[in-house]
C-alpha cells in the first residue's frame, strides 16, 4: 500500500489541484494541514529530504520519496513517471 502525504494550507489553490488530481486517481492520502507552523514545517522537510529552500505548500511525499509540489505531481502523472513512485 502507497503512503501519501501531503502538507497543505487551507486557502491554497495548488493544494487544493494536488488533492484533487490524487482523489481522480484513486489514491489514499493523509493531509498535514501546515497552517499555524508553517515554518517549522518547512525546516523539518528541508532537512528531512535534504531540500534546503521548502517554502511553498503544497509539499508531496510518495513513499518517503519527496515529489515537491503540484507542478512535480502533475508532470510526474503528465509523463506516465508517476507509477515509479506508487508501488
Amino acid at each position: 500500500m502507497n503512503k501519501i502525504t501531503i502538507y497543505t494550507s487551507e486557502m491554497c489553490p495548488y493544494c487544493i489541484k494536488a488533492k484533487k488530481l490524487l482523489k481522480m486517481l484513486n489514491l489514499d492520502f493523509e493531509e498535514i494541514n501546515s497552517d499555524g507552523n508553517f515554518d517549522e514545517m518547512c525546516e523539518s522537510l528541508s532537512q528531512k529530504f535534504n531540500r534546503p529552500g521548502i517554502s511553498t505548500v503544497p509539499q508531496i511525499i510518495i513513499n518517503d520519496h519527496y515529489i515537491g509540489g503540484y507542478d512535480d505531481l502533475e508532470h510526474l502523472y503528465k509523463t506516465k513517471k508517476l507509477d515509479e513512485f506508487l508501488k
